[in-house]
């Protein structure tokens, strides 16, 4: 392991005063970086482990000042009107920008058109931010972690969650679970609440909408289960079309009923990440898709309760 002063991770956000993701008033800190591709994801900006270039096309006005201090010729302009119109004055082109450094269309930009989300901290960085928010816990909150997922950066969340332990304040991971299971042994003694997905029980489903295989995602699951299954609130998002069917809820009833799961919370699909899509240059998958009724959220809680799971909708 590296020395503990020196490590960094990559963080995108930190929310203060959340009270939506664990008991009481919360610290959430988002980390870049994550080894799925959800097509849903409403958090697109946590899915690539590097500093990335974010575009208010409304705030722009075509000065073209970014493109006179790009190094990287990845500036340049949409020549018609109805390009303009659909997707703002520049076009950038991601790959060069991901691999860029300075960023000095950013400072450029008087118009503060541009953004850089995510910034490398370390674990200090981030303790000071917590300790300016510990007044408000009351005893009932204290931090998130979430993301992107942090057991991207198991050794520095191992110590972010240490000394946050160390000093009483709770703890709760928001986290695929898609890692090596070291990487979740590493931080289980530092953990009160686990908040994870359970997504979709078939593997060539699951790979055909997230991107990845689903077997590490259940094996960790399973090892919650063998040891601390009342310490785990899974999360199951209703996205129609993609994990909604009665075959897939079944699975996951099944799923959670033998690995000692008691709880879940389904939460109806949004499209929270159309926008951050379109500020990324890239193109929300989903656009057609529409929110599921409150009917159709009652007969998924239904199956799951047949499986005698406490099953909330969010």
């Amino acid at each position: 392991m590296e020395n503990k002063n020196e490590m960094k991770a990559l963080v995108f956000d930190i929310q203060s005063f959340s009270t939506h993701d664990g008991p009481g008033i919360r610290s959430n800190i988002f980390f870049k970086g994550c080894p799925l591709t959800c097509l849903w994801c409403a958090n697109p900006e946590g899915q690539k482990a590097v500093p990335q270039l974010f575009y208010t096309k409304m705030k722009c006005v075509g000065c073209m000042l970014c493109a006179k201090v790009c190094p990287h010729d990845a500036v340049t302009a949409y020549e018609t009107k109805e390009e303009a119109e659909a997707f703002g004055f520049v076009r950038h082109d991601r790959e060069k920008c991901d691999k860029c450094e300075t960023h000095d269309c950013v400072e450029m930009c008087l118009q503060n058109a541009l953004d850089i989300t995510g910034k490398w901290m370390t674990v200090d960085d981030i303790m000071e931010k917590v300790h300016r928010d510990a007044s408000y816990y009351a005893g009932k909150g204290g931090i998130t972690l979430s993301g992107g997922d942090p057991l991207v950066y198991a050794d520095f969340v191992t110590e972010l969650l240490r000394r946050c332990k160390s000093e009483g304040i709770n703890t709760v991971l928001e986290s695929e679970l898609c890692v090596p299971a070291r990487s979740l042994e590493k931080v289980m003694p530092y953990i009160d609440l686990y908040l994870t997905d359970i997504k979709i029980i078939d593997d060539q489903k699951h790979i055909e909408m997230t991107g990845v295989t689903n077997k590490q995602i259940l094996e960790n699951l399973r090892l919650i289960g063998r040891t601390c299954p009342e310490k785990a609130c899974l999360r199951c998002p209703i996205i129609p079309g993609c994990t909604d069917s009665d075959e897939n809820i079944h699975a996951i009833g099944k799923f959670c009923k033998e690995n000692g799961f008691s709880r879940v919370n389904i939460l109806p699909y949004h499209k929270l990440g159309t926008t951050k899509h379109e500020r990324l240059g890239s193109v929300y998958p989903l656009p057609d898709v529409q929110a599921p009724s409150d009917e159709q959220m009652q007969h998924v809680a239904d199956i799951l309760e047949s499986y005698k799971i406490d099953c909330i909708i969010n």
